[in-house]
């Protein structure tokens, strides 16, 4: 980005670097799922919807535990420290992945380190700009464009993969992974956090008590009570999609490898026009009812992406789904930001994400067994009708409580 784009955008160096940091972990991290993981065990292993849900089990399950453990790290040194950490072990564990043989063994060992680093990674930047921007407005802008330009390089990184594992190992995509990795630790180097909490008010916690603080200031509050709620409800209905999406991919829409990549990027683009129309929002109307707008349109993407066989269908489905990813994220990064305060912020924002992909662990255990007696398009369509339920029941919700008078929804 040039001066006349910094100029243009309201956005100094660190804001930047911050987004190359997120720009770059996700264009290597959803080239490496979609591809070298799930592409990589539903193509090159022939695996079915038990050897998909295992890997993707495993990898929900350590991007919980990487969100649980980050919070109290972030807490107590800083997202920069943590964030420099987790790329440089990225770049180790990404780099083997890409020159050993794709075995299963391979795939679950690369399934566990991408979900630790996943989990870090993410819980840094969500945290990461109430540490340099301390204006609300700014700040959202902020979030808005994190999203948007991770958005783009969540859509490049597909179809670089696809062009790589067309031409290439499947593997590849881990060194291309690798890559990217130093480049962002570079980034990360000069992004010093500019605002910090007062040494007295940070806690020495550790795992298990940041945790349980995570989990009472999150509850305590009514706002932070209901983001969590309605995300780990709406969230819940989606790991039948970590295991089944690819099979779908594969048995009902009949396509090869690279449409994964392909859809995938298409969901980056429409999320980026979402979250382009979040950064010009005024603050006070990114709300719950925003967000929670946002999860119902989520819903009714996914229940058209998957209702039919139909190629161009899913395409019109998956571009309604990315629109109100586009809307969620940046939204519910900033509702938790203004509500929570600084020194507590890493374990609020580690247990709601910890609540988000754990959510997602039973549909893994249980979809295998109901595919098999409804077939993958089935408990597709029913957990995306999950989805659009829990999203509207909450903002019917909302309504009446506002109606009544009542706080903390607003």
């Amino acid at each position: 980005m040039g001066t006349l784009a910094k100029l243009k955008l309201g956005m100094g160096a660190r804001e930047w670097e911050l987004i190359s940091i997120e720009s770059l972990q996700w264009c290597a991290n959803n080239a490496v799922y979609f591809l070298g993981l799930i592409g990589a065990a539903t193509y090159d292993l022939a695996g079915g919807a038990f050897l998909v849900a295992g890997i993707t089990l495993v990898k929900n399950l350590c991007m919980s535990l990487g969100n649980v453990l980050a919070g109290p790290a972030i807490d107590r040194m800083g997202p920069r420290r943590v964030t420099l950490v987790t790329i440089g072990a990225s770049v180790v564990a990404s780099l083997m992945v890409g020159i050993l043989p794709l075995t299963v063994g391979l795939l679950f060992f690369a399934a566990v380190f991408l979900g630790l680093m996943g989990g870090f990674i993410n819980t840094c930047t969500h945290a990461y700009p109430s540490y340099i921007q301390p204006d609300d407005q700014a700040r959202q802008r902020l979030n808005g464009y994190l999203v948007l330009f991770g958005n783009i390089a969540f859509t490049l990184g597909p179809i670089v993969g696809g062009v790589l594992v067309a031409v290439l190992p499947t593997n590849s995509v881990f060194l291309f992974m690798t890559v990217l990795m130093v480049l962002a630790f570079g980034v990360t180097l000069p992004c010093r956090e500019l605002v910090r909490p007062p040494a007295e008010e940070v806690e020495q916690v550790g795992v298990v008590s940041g945790m349980v603080e995570g989990f009472r200031t999150t509850f305590h509050d009514q706002a932070l009570r209901i983001i969590f709620l309605a995300g780990f409800f709406g969230f819940f209905a989606f790991g039948a999609f970590d295991s089944l999406e690819s099979i779908f991919y594969r048995d009902v829409l009949r396509v090869d490898i690279e449409w994964l990549g392909w859809l995938s990027a298409e969901v980056g683009i429409t999320s980026t026009i979402g979250s382009w129309i979040v950064t010009r929002l005024p603050s006070h109307s990114v709300n719950l009812g925003t967000l929670l707008a946002s999860l119902s349109v989520v819903g009714v993407g996914s229940i058209i992406y998957v209702c039919t066989g139909n190629l161009l269908v899913a395409i019109v489905g998956q571009a309604i789904n990315g629109f109100g990813w586009g809307f969620l994220e940046p939204v519910q990064m900033t509702l938790v930001q203004r509500d929570t305060p600084l020194d507590k912020l890493g374990r609020v924002m580690g247990f709601v994400r910890f609540g988000h992909m754990f959510a997602g662990v039973f549909p893994l255990l249980i979809a295998p067994f109901l595919a098999e007696v409804v077939g993958a398009q089935g408990v597709l369509l029913g957990a995306s009708c999950v989805v659009a339920f829990v999203g509207f029941l909450f903002v019917a919700l909302r309504t009446i409580r506002l109606r009544a008078g009542a706080h903390g929804w607003e």
